[in-house]
Parts: structure tokens; sequence; C-alpha cells
């Protein structure tokens, strides 16, 4: 009778689970978003300008945002194929909550937290190892361009250009290295991926860097801002190497990307408010949007036990 009793508790409560998470997700990405300066202070030019852009120019930014995290997705399946097997649309579910989460949490840790919540528990700690392989090869990719890019444009701290090549040649040894570690650190080397899978997440990082690239020429375009496409891509290298390494939650990185965009391409454009028109375009597509489906995917979450 007990355990009848206990089941039934604990079904409730699995049920109610999902509710509550996107009750929290969303209050907290209401609140910021509500409450941030920058979008108060440009809110009213930058709805003015979103209004003349066209049904057809909308599509398209979606369908590169859909790609966005389409190959996210697959990255996820690929990484946990062994360890917990996902389909393409189960794995796309776990990447938007992680989105939910990343949010309002600092450097994103939150994404860790969503994406785990799909796992078995036995296999959660060996999710967020996973989880990290991945992410790791998209700051390789994020590295390696940033470092060529600071060559051509870098208008602050011009010894960033020296300094950025020792450590993205690190980030790239420590990355491919077999990681055999003993004493303390034995069950690290259980952590470890196969180099035919290391390899894979970086040409998948690489292409999901080249839709970011993508994303940021097609709002460019729909804006009609008069930026070389050559130039705009050495300082969206810069600007995302910059975002990389700067901890911050997605809504400051919504200011700090404003103000790293206007100081980037200020030599070839000089429309203050347009540039943040430019840079809340692509905040609101690759974080906002994400985040706040994945707060609604929450409402079928089933916690697993």
């Amino acid at each position: 009778m007990n355990q009848v009793l206990t089941k039934r508790i604990l079904s409730i409560e699995n049920k109610e689970i999902g509710f509550i998470l996107f009750i929290v997700c969303l209050i907290a990405i209401y609140s910021k978003v509500m409450t941030n300066d920058n979008l108060q202070k440009y809110g009213s030019s930058i709805k003015d300008r979103f209004l003349k852009i066209t049904v057809g120019e909308w599509v398209v930014l979606l369908i590169l945002f859909f790609l966005n995290y389409l190959i996210e997705a697959i990255k996820w399946c690929q990484a946990i194929k062994e360890l917990s097997p996902m389909t393409l649309i189960q794995s796309l579910r776990s990447v938007l909550v992680g989105q939910a989460f990343a949010f309002f949490t600092p450097v994103r840790s939150g994404d860790y937290v969503g994406r785990i919540l799909f796992l078995e528990q036995e296999n959660k700690l060996k999710g967020v190892a996973q989880m990290a392989w991945s992410s790791y090869a998209q700051l390789l990719i994020t590295l390696l361009m940033g470092t060529i890019a600071l060559f051509f444009n870098l208008p602050f701290f011009p010894w960033l250009k020296w300094l950025a090549p020792p450590i993205t040649l690190a980030a790239f040894l420590i990355y491919f290295s077999k990681g055999q570690f003993t004493g303390w650190f034995k069950k690290l080397t259980s952590l470890q991926i196969k180099n035919e899978l290391k390899i894979q997440l970086v040409a998948l990082s690489l292409l999901r860097y080249c839709i970011f690239i993508l994303q940021f020429t097609w709002a460019v375009k729909i804006l009609a801002m008069p930026i070389p496409t050559i130039d705009l891509w050495i300082a969206i290298a810069v600007l995302l190497l910059c975002l990389s390494i700067i901890p911050a939650i997605a809504l400051t990185d919504l200011v700090i990307r404003g103000q790293l965009i206007v100081l980037l391409l200020a030599p070839w454009y000089t429309n203050t408010l347009m540039l943040i028109c430019f840079s809340t375009i692509i905040w609101t597509i690759n974080f906002l949007l994400p985040s706040i489906i994945g707060s609604f995917l929450l409402l079928g979450f089933r916690i697993k036990r």
C-alpha cells in the first residue's frame, strides 16, 4: 500500500516538475529582458527598424537559426551516442532546454544542467564531460578564427595578437592529447573520448561557426548597412573570440556584444544606433528565441529517476 502511495506521489511530482521549471525559466527571462537598460533606451528605434524588414528576410534569418541549433543537436547526438543514444528530435529538445537554463546563469553554465536533465541518473556525470568536449570543440574554432582575425582588426590591446597564437596552439594540443592520467587524476582518463569523435565535433563546430557568420552577414544586409563583407567577417571573428572569454550571462552578453560591435565596426560604420539594432537582432535570434522555446518545452518534461 505504501509503495503504491509512494509511486503515485512520485508520478504527480514527475508531472509537475516540468511546469515548475517552465515558470521559473519564463519569469527569469521576462524579468531580465524587461529590466534591461539597453533595450529600454533603444527599444522604440529598434522596433521601427524591425518593421521595415520583410517577412521573407525574417524567414531566411529563422532558417539560419534552425540550422544553427540543428547542427548543435547533431553535435550533442554524436557526443553521447555511446552513452545514451538520442534521436535528433530528442537532442534538439535537450539543446533548447539547455538554452533556457543558460539564459540566466553565469558563463551559460545552465546549459549543462538543462541537457543532462534528459539523461539517466547514472549517466549525468559522464554527460557533463561529453558536453564539455562538445563546448571545447566550439571554443577551438572560435579561438582559431579569432586569432587569425586579430591580425587584421584589433582596435584595443594590440599585444593580444601575439598572445593569442600560443594559447590557441596549446588549446589544440590539449584537446587532441590522449590524457592518460595517473594517481589522484586517474578517473579523468575515463572521461576521454576517441579522436574520431573529437574530429567530428571540431568539424561540426566549424560548420556551426560558418552559420554564425552567415547570420551576421544576412543581418547586415537586411539592415542595409554598407560594411564590406570581408571586414565584417574579420570583426565578427574578433567579437566571437572576445565573447567566448568574457564571463557573462546571456542578458549582459547583449550589452557587451553591442559595445564590442560598435568598437570593432567603427572604421566602416558610425551609426551607433543601427549597430545596436544589428546586435539586438542576432542576440534575439540566437539567445532569446531558443530560451523561450526551451522554456515551453519544459512543460512536457519528465525527470528521469
